[in-house]
């Protein structure tokens, strides 16, 4: 007897044929390529956990059960859309700023995508386009790579600077650096 990938008994070869009868030859282990495992292949699919694969099997047929319901899988498209919205809109806020931006807007591009596959392949040929990239600035030399960081590091600057001048500094900051705020051209 083996199982199946659902969890099943199936009888083989071997136990059809009776008690004296050789057994089955163990089934050979499938060869792991590298990257495999890491790209979703039988690999990776093979070693997931079974409670993984029972909460997506939920989500599925949570989600095709909406699907039946015209109004609710309306709504659900709609909720989806108006949040996936405001999450690519809150990154490309953020790009500009230190911090996870472009990450924040392909999480919301994901989002939309699970829905529209306009946003899906949007989110695709960005990725394509990080990936080209970082891809381009690694071949670069490092003093190359340094004048990029720095002109990103002064845009950033800039950018706040501008907020800076024209809301003025917070009132929530410390006064420790409303002090040093105060002292900058523009600022104070």
């Amino acid at each position: 007897m083996r199982t199946d990938p659902d969890g099943e008994s199936v009888a083989t070869d071997g136990d059809l044929a009776g008690p004296g009868a050789p057994a089955d030859p163990p089934e050979a282990p499938e060869p792991v390529r590298a990257g495999v495992a890491a790209t979703g292949g039988p690999a990776a699919r093979a070693a997931r956990a079974p409670h993984e694969r029972r909460w997506r099997r939920a989500v599925r047929r949570r989600r095709e059960a909406l699907r039946q319901n015209p109004r609710r899988n309306h709504l659900y498209r709609v909720l989806v859309g108006v949040l996936g919205s405001v999450v690519v809109v809150v990154g490309l806020v953020l790009v500009p700023l230190p911090g996870p931006g472009w990450l924040v807007v392909f999480l919301g591009l994901a989002l939309l995508g699970s829905e529209f596959s306009s946003a899906r392949r949007l989110n695709a040929y960005g990725q394509r386009q990080l990936h080209r990239w970082v891809a381009w600035l690694e071949r670069r030399s490092w003093r190359t790579r340094a004048a990029l960081g720095g002109a990103t590091g002064a845009v950033v600057l800039a950018a706040v600077w501008g907020w800076f001048a024209w809301q003025g500094v917070p009132s929530w900051s410390p006064e420790v650096v409303t002090a040093q705020l105060q002292r900058v051209p523009g600022l104070g």
